[in-house]
């Protein structure tokens, strides 16, 4: 059964009187639903996962505070691998997964570095 319009105008006054006990709630909702979608893992999945990881980046251990970190996947298998922070995340796709390449740009670095 649809909902009329008067029940929709009163559903609108409620969200806009209650918006900031609601909103935290829809995004949550909202992340758990795009977890499940993109990565087929739960907001209880991640969170284990965050947990196991001392809520650091899974290659440089830094602690993002105040963000999420990235979940980082295989984009072959869609295997998810661990979480990640923004850099590390960014640099892998940089590579497109490529151990080869990441192995040339560590010799690149080494190649080139300027011992002080």
């Amino acid at each position: 059964m649809a909902a009329t319009e008067a029940q929709k105008a009163a559903s609108r006054r409620y969200y806009w009187k209650h918006r900031e006990k609601i909103l935290p709630k829809l995004r949550a909702l909202d992340r758990t639903d795009y977890l499940t979608r993109r990565y087929g893992i739960t907001r209880d999945t991640y969170n284990q996962m965050f947990a196991a990881q001392d809520g650091k980046c899974a290659i440089c251990s830094v602690t993002v505070k105040g963000k999420r970190l990235c979940v980082d996947h295989d984009h072959e298998t869609g295997q998810v691998r661990g979480l990640l922070c923004d850099l590390c995340n960014t640099a892998l796709g940089a590579v497109r997964d490529s151990t080869e390449l990441l192995s040339k740009a560590i010799a690149y670095l080494k190649e080139h570095r300027h011992d002080e």
